[in-house]
């Protein structure tokens, strides 16, 4: 059976969840880090919850590049991850659509389905208008692209006492 969208969003959102339990991260201050520290902790979790379906740095499309290739964060089964994290301190530009156009280029020359998960560990979290921002598609350059849809799920802090997540997903369409 393939693995879905469905389901790896799910992994993701225990994995945000567990990140904010006391029980899980006892001394760990996991919820401060950037993307470089957290992704190592990702990669192995990922392998446990979906075992030899996981594959980390595919190399991919990316036009715009002196090489034309780039890497995936991760291929689960047939699925297309990229991860963004954004830490406390850190500015909202850090998950912008614009700051991680690279990331869009790549899932929207993947050839299958495609997730752009985004972990926003700050006080201010992005409006349900501004993740529409990722609607807005970089350009490829010249030449006749193929292009396909993909998916973005942005975790969130929407208060902090009582401690309540909010998750916004969207699927991005390419016309």
């Amino acid at each position: 059976m393939a693995t879905t969208i469905k389901s790896v969003v799910e992994s993701f959102e225990y994995l945000f969840d567990s990140l904010y339990r006391q029980e899980f991260v006892k001394t760990l201050r996991l919820n401060e880090c950037n993307e470089r520290e957290l992704l190592p902790l990702v990669r192995c979790y990922l392998l446990g919850w979906f075992g030899d379906t996981l594959t980390p740095e595919v190399q991919a499309q990316l036009p715009g590049t002196l090489t034309g290739n780039g890497y995936l964060d991760f291929i689960i089964d047939d699925v297309a991850v990229e991860f963004a994290v954004r830490r406390p301190d850190a500015p909202k530009a850090t998950l912008s659509a614009y700051v991680n156009s690279t990331e869009m280029k790549k899932l929207m020359k993947y050839d299958g389905k495609a997730l752009l998960v985004l972990f926003d560990f700050s006080s201010t979290p992005f409006t349900e208008q501004q993740i529409d921002a990722f609607r807005d598609w970089p350009s490829l350059g010249q030449g006749n692209h193929k292009k396909s849809a993909f998916n973005v799920v942005y975790f969130y802090v929407k208060k902090q006492r009582p401690l309540t997540l909010g998750k916004i997903t969207k699927n991005i369409r390419i016309n």
